[in-house]
């Protein structure tokens, strides 16, 4: 007979999962679905931080070299992502390369960012200031998760003998 705190951890997961994975797609929405973003939006924020010397100093030569050039590729490359992962989180289906995604996407983010938003942001950027360092604990906690995960769409999907083993 399974363990009640074991299941309600399952499902607590489940619902962190979840939320982290709507967050990941209010994010997506507008980088993917308008074009501000990819045309001048990401080569201003990248801007801004290359400027107020908010990156990392070692991975300031890639952000300068090579995002920068190809701002409007990385700008919907990093939109594309962003829906990937919380399509898969909100889903359940493939949670364990979706959190990996997830994890390389906040990682280049924190390396890029060090610093909060200052004063006169609008509301969303403070949001999005935290999820820097709430989000990467969150998505290696269900990278490390159980490899079923609750609340899933996985069920209507058929298994292959070989994710039997």
């Amino acid at each position: 007979m399974p363990n009640s705190a074991d299941n309600g951890l399952k499902y607590m997961l489940a619902l962190v999962r979840i939320a982290l994975g709507v967050i990941f797609l209010l994010f997506a929405e507008y980088k993917v679905f308008e074009t501000g973003f990819a045309h001048g939006g990401m080569q201003k924020w990248i801007g801004g931080f290359l400027q107020n010397d908010m990156v990392v100093y070692w991975y300031r030569p890639f952000l300068e070299n090579v995002v920068m050039p190809h701002a409007t590729f990385f700008a919907y490359l990093f939109g594309a992502g962003e829906l990937l992962v919380g399509l898969a989180l909100v889903t359940g289906v493939w949670v364990r390369p979706a959190a990996a995604g997830g994890a390389f996407r906040m990682l280049n983010l924190l390396l890029s960012e060090w610093i909060g938003v200052g004063p006169n942001a609008r509301i969303w950027q403070y949001f999005g200031a935290q999820l820097d360092h709430i989000c990467p604990l969150m998505i290696f906690l269900i990278l490390m998760a159980e490899r079923e995960p609750q609340l899933s769409l996985r069920r209507f999907f058929p298994r292959s003998s070989v994710s039997r083993r």
